[in-house]
């Protein structure tokens, strides 16, 4: 355990409050054996300091904490001053270059690499139409229009005019119900009915209720729901 953890002046002051009661020999060993300990616990406190200072501990936490509180200036600093790259341009052959320029040149296009285990789609990877919605059982377009409604009277309802967790709010009891969630919240934020805001320093993601005519600032943001 830590030695710092053990309070040692609380102990000398038990000590020095009850020494002048003993009168047996025997009491008196107790408390020299006693103080035996916790000198060996100050040794030890001294060995835990000469160890730390000698291996540059530092605090995992408290390192995570300063890089979370850096700007991205004094971040960009920083990786430039302890930045060692192993490779230089004198390293770079004619033969390596030569072997670099086929590969990109023989690289099978992302469009037809797992065509033969996935066929051909025709759309762009990561999307999703009704048509497709409706192929695959999930919900037709009637459906697609209720849940979506009834999941917006679900954030107001929960959230009123203020945010809340956004993972807490797509949970569900299943994986798929959960995807199924995150699919129509983000129609949510892609119709302007609600809006994410994401915690830079805790990572952690909010969704919020538009009440009203929506923003014109928006951009794209991605989350992962596994």
């Amino acid at each position: 355990m830590d030695p710092f953890q053990i309070d040692i002046r609380e102990k000398l002051e038990t000590l020095k409050k009850h020494l002048p009661e003993w009168k047996l020999i025997d009491v008196m060993l107790r408390d020299s054996e006693a103080m035996q300990q916790l000198v060996a616990i100050v040794k030890l406190q001294d060995q835990w300091i000469k160890h730390r200072a000698s291996s540059l501990y530092i605090d995992p936490m408290l390192l995570e904490l300063k890089i979370r509180l850096l700007s991205k200036e004094d971040l960009a600093s920083s990786f430039v001053k302890c930045w060692h790259p192993t490779a230089q341009v004198d390293q770079l052959t004619a033969r390596g270059l030569e072997k670099a320029f086929v590969y990109w040149r023989e690289l099978v296009p992302m469009s037809e690499r797992f065509r033969n285990e996935f066929g051909n789609y025709g759309t762009v990877a990561g999307q999703m139409d009704f048509e497709e919605l409706e192929s695959l059982n999930i919900f037709t377009k009637e459906q697609f229009e209720t849940r979506l409604n009834r999941l917006n009277d679900e954030l107001l309802q929960k959230a009123g005019d203020a945010e809340i967790d956004y993972r807490s709010f797509i949970e569900a009891k299943t994986f798929e119900e959960k995807a199924v969630r995150a699919y129509l919240a983000a129609f949510l934020v892609t119709e302007g009915r609600a809006t994410i805001r994401t915690d830079p320093l805790t990572e952690k993601i909010f969704i919020l209720p538009v009440v009203g005519t929506p923003g014109t600032e928006t951009k794209s943001v991605a989350i992962e729901i596994t």
